[in-house]
């Protein structure tokens, strides 16, 4: 028989507490049925895919270019003005497209270091790579009666060139890219400083401004260097919010416009030299013995989406440019472009040049409008934006 009224040890009751303390704290911490860790975890999201777009049912290139008209009666409110964007859109071609390319060539041909830069980096480098992957893949698909891959190259039928593919360098991918669109193209690259910087593009129809001024600067550097009208009171922070939280499955598109005076579509010679040092604006334009016949619309389609590789944000900026003289033609236009310029405050006005064209523009919008409503047309309810 075993005692059970002996004496315990001296020390021994302190260290049995212990022990019950230990064993308690352990019991609570680690509960019998608790759950494994391989059961809470959440499964790795899978890598974003762009969808593969439906084949354009003929030729892009028998459709005139969009009527893209972003403005409005009534006040025009400064915001982003972006907008959702499908997938078949991403990349639009119509009847001008050689037009674009040959002037895109030419400019190359005459300053290929003035139109394609890249910061020297590992992932600016890719995100080139992976922008000349995803306009072949998408144009392959989309436009498959023009462009073909084939032989490790990208065939274009319209123009019989062959670009080797994949591309070799970053320049290579950019140049190509270039040729292969009638947008120029911009990768912003999120830096060290938590912003987007330009960082790479292919710009050649930019009309007025120079890549070697631009390149490198931050995306508020853009904006308050050009002088975007409100900027830091209105677009600002929503801005930079929105270039953070952008993903790879959400591209948006939006569009601007602006007046200009030539027929320049690659460069305003009016608002300085394309090669000089001088930074080109309205401040340096030369409006001497301006006619109405100069006068063009120039209105950017932008696109934007975030590359799932790299995740550079891709800009697409498609310029579309007509004569004043033509656009006052289509119906309710001038009478509508006439309102939204006299809407303008101070601040816009100064950044979109309006005192270097308005005497000679105003009244001509302003007697077409009176033409087209003496032949009796009557605006209904203005279509979906941009009109």
């Amino acid at each position: 028989m075993i005692p059970t009224n002996l004496p315990l040890p001296p020390g021994a009751l302190p260290i049995l507490g212990l022990f019950v303390s230990i064993l308690t704290w352990l019991l609570l911490k680690w509960p019998i049925h608790r759950k494994s860790s391989t059961q809470t975890q959440q499964p790795e999201k899978e890598p974003f895919i762009k969808p593969i777009p439906n084949p354009h049912p003929d030729d892009p290139t028998s459709h005139d270019p969009k009527l893209y008209r972003p403005f409005r009666h009534g006040p025009n409110f400064i915001t982003m003005g972006i907008r959702k964007l499908h997938w078949d859109n991403w990349i639009e071609m119509d009847s001008y497209f050689l037009r674009y390319h040959d002037m895109k060539a030419a400019e190359l041909k005459k300053d290929f270091k003035e139109h394609i830069k890249y910061v020297d980096n590992a992932v600016t480098k890719d995100a080139c790579f992976e922008l000349n992957e995803e306009l072949v893949l998408h144009l392959t698909h989309r436009y498959p009666k023009t462009f073909r891959l084939e032989g490790g190259k990208v065939h274009n039928s319209l123009t019989g060139e062959a670009f080797p593919f994949p591309a070799v360098t970053p320049d290579e991918a950019l140049a190509t890219s270039a040729l292969l669109v009638q947008d120029d193209l911009v990768l912003m690259m999120k830096n060290d400083d938590g912003e987007y910087h330009l960082d790479a593009a292919a710009v050649c129809l930019p009309g007025f401004w120079r890549l070697r001024e631009k390149f490198r600067m931050s995306l508020d550097t853009l904006h308050f260097e050009a002088g975007v009208p409100h900027y830091a009171a209105k677009l600002q922070r929503s801005m930079n919010k929105f270039m953070l939280k952008l993903t790879p499955d959400k591209p948006v598109e939006r569009n601007n416009f602006f007046i200009q005076l030539d027929d320049g579509l690659h460069w305003s010679h009016r608002m300085g030299d394309q090669q000089g040092t001088e930074v080109a604006s309205w401040a340096t334009a030369n409006g001497k013995g301006l006619t109405i016949d100069e006068i063009h619309f120039r209105s950017e389609r932008q696109t934007l989406r975030r590359l799932p590789r790299s995740g550079a944000i891709l800009f697409t900026i498609r310029t579309y440019f007509e004569p004043v003289t033509k656009l006052a033609q289509e119906p309710y236009i001038p009478g509508r472009l006439a309102e939204a310029i006299r809407n303008w405050d101070e601040t816009v006005s100064y950044y979109k040049g309006k005192s270097s064209w308005d005497k000679i523009l105003m009244p001509y919008l302003d007697e077409q409008d009176r033409l087209q409503k003496e032949r009796g047309l009557v605006e209904g309810a203005e279509g979906e934006y941009p009109y």
